[in-house]
């Protein structure tokens, strides 16, 4: 009985085509992939499976994508999105056995601002620009918006407020603003500051003021010495 043991043992190593646990199963984890970022990426993992669920070990698999345009896979499994859309993962035996992830792609398809073109400032003042995405079902997503100044001497960006410039030189400059995969370009103007009346360039009131010009401090809230301030540390950065 212990020689017929080895035997169908040694058997069963050489002729392994008769010897093997047929795959009856194949289980794909996940079973569903939703991306919304171009950047994104799922490995899947395939598992051939007995009848009764038990994992069968050393099943290979090829994977494809029946939609190529909306999701691609790599020979490792490795899921990434394309475009907006459907898709679905196979993953497939030697034999013909079939396993399924179904994948959903809903990228940002939009990035709106507020102001949606132009800021508009004055030298010494500031503003926000206010940027939020749109995806595929034109609903606002959360997501990572980045300001970026083209001139840093024109504007100064508020690191404590996220989107606000102050404007430094007389002139236009541009902002780009990129977010899930998407950037758009804010042009800003920065025209001359404003002076209260007796003060500025030729009023010939620099040095007085009296209590106009007291007032005027207490509500300028770029001013150092201003009860309002909150924009002090802008100005302290300028």
């Amino acid at each position: 009985m212990f020689r017929k043991s080895i035997l169908l043992a040694f058997g069963c190593s050489i002729f392994l085509m008769g010897c093997e646990t047929e795959v009856k199963i194949v289980s794909v984890e996940p079973t569903t992939i939703n991306f919304n970022a171009k950047t994104q990426s799922t490995r899947v993992k395939a598992q051939g499976l007995e009848l009764r669920g038990t994992p069968i070990p050393g099943v290979q698999f090829t994977y494809r994508s029946d939609n190529t345009s909306v999701a691609e896979v790599s020979a490792d499994g490795t899921v990434r999105p394309v475009s907006n859309g459907s898709a679905t993962i196979i993953a497939s035996t030697t034999d013909g056995k079939q396993g399924e992830s179904f994948v959903k792609v809903c990228m940002p398809q939009e990035l709106v601002c507020d102001p949606p073109a132009v800021l508009n400032l004055r030298v010494g003042t500031a503003a926000p620009i206010k940027c939020h995405l749109i995806d595929c079902k034109e609903e606002t997503i959360t997501g990572t918006i980045e300001y970026i100044e083209a001139d840093k001497e024109a504007l100064f960006k508020d690191p404590s407020a996220e989107g606000t410039f102050v404007g430094k030189v007389v002139g236009d400059t541009k902002v780009t603003v990129k977010g899930g995969g998407l950037e758009k370009m804010i042009t800003v103007k920065v025209a001359e500051q404003l002076f209260a009346p007796g003060m500025g360039p030729g009023s010939g009131g620099g040095g007085g003021g009296g209590g106009n010009e007291k007032e005027r401090r207490n509500k300028d809230p770029y001013n150092e010495g201003s009860s309002a301030g909150q924009f002090n540390h802008i100005l302290k950065n300028m």
